[in-house]
């Protein structure tokens, strides 16, 4: 794979760095492999210029992994994300991350950037069931270690039994010190979640969590993903639903007030939840995949084409 590090092919096909080694020493001896230093051209491609240009984005970066498994499609595009965050990062002010597979693992892949002045704020509450990735103060948490910046904890729930105790919990001052910072966020950095039926992944996701007639009401809606909780249809419209009043999470209007939304997701299964999440016009940038990144295009044309 282009741009990669050893460390990194290993992670993303889940081998050991001593094994990836071995195979590229083999490679290099049947000239298979050859390796030359040159300038990085991501982001600046034809494709991706082109795609940025149809969706109003600001870029878009690709990373250079033709995978058909979800899961090491979203690593790939969470180690191109954690590279070109560099570039996006203010060098002081107030971080917003969300919880996720994809961000947990572009937290995990960051590189230190040392006189950085940084404070990563949760955009959301805490699964207690579900993995790691959809712990958001422990993703945060992971983030600001790479990072050598400060991290705030939201220590509540994503989705409680009622409206009200959302609503309550929101005005409590124990979260207080993170909701405030919501209204602050130079920059803010989210997974998209996929389509509530036939999800294709071997892990959990917001969707994933949500009984079995939720998703099937929120099928009947159009909804085909969401951005911090936040469920939203194939046109970019959000949907209102009796979950969502019980998701704490940062408000849409506050999202849509971030100068810069880095979205990233990798997987094909999501491509149709990309280009709803574009269509909300919160996020400026996305990093996917390459297959995820052609099937979005392809659904672009189509679009286009029957005049949607």
């Amino acid at each position: 794979m282009r741009q990669q590090g050893q460390a990194e092919i290993a992670a993303l096909i889940g081998a050991s760095v001593s094994k990836v080694s071995r195979l590229l020493a083999e490679a290099r001896r049947q000239g298979i492999v050859t390796i030359h230093v040159a300038a990085s051209r991501v982001g600046e491609s034809e494709f991706e210029r082109e795609l940025a240009g149809r969706l109003g984005l600001q870029a878009v970066y690709v990373a250079p992994a033709r995978v058909a498994d979800a899961s090491v499609a979203s690593r790939a595009a969470a180690l191109m994300a954690a590279r070109m965050l560099s570039g996006v990062l203010p060098a002081q002010g107030v971080v917003g991350v969300s919880g996720g597979y994809t961000v947990s693992q572009l937290a995990h892949a960051l590189e230190p950037l040392p006189g950085l002045d940084l404070t990563i704020v949760p955009l959301q509450g805490n699964w207690v069931e579900g993995g790691l990735h959809m712990h958001n103060d422990q993703v945060c948490r992971d983030a600001a270690n790479r990072l050598q910046a400060r991290a705030l904890s939201l220590p509540a729930p994503m989705v409680v039994d009622r409206a009200d105790t959302r609503d309550a919990l929101l005005r409590d001052r124990s979260i207080r010190p993170v909701t405030s910072r919501w209204s602050e966020l130079d920059v803010a950095v989210v997974g998209i979640g996929p389509p509530p039926g036939g999800e294709g992944l071997d892990y959990l996701s917001v969707m994933g969590q949500l009984p079995s007639e939720v998703r099937a009401e929120l099928q009947h809606l159009r909804v085909v993903g969401d951005l911090c909780g936040h469920m939203f249809n194939d046109g970019g419209h959000f949907v209102e639903h009796e979950v969502s009043r019980r998701t704490l999470s940062i408000s849409v209007d506050e999202l849509r007030r971030v100068p810069q939304v880095v979205a990233v997701a990798g997987g094909v299964s999501k491509a149709v939840s990309l280009l709803g999440a574009v269509r909300t016009r919160i996020p400026s940038v996305l990093i996917t995949d390459q297959l995820t990144a052609e099937s979005l295009a392809t659904l672009t044309e189509v679009t286009e084409t029957s005049g949607s």
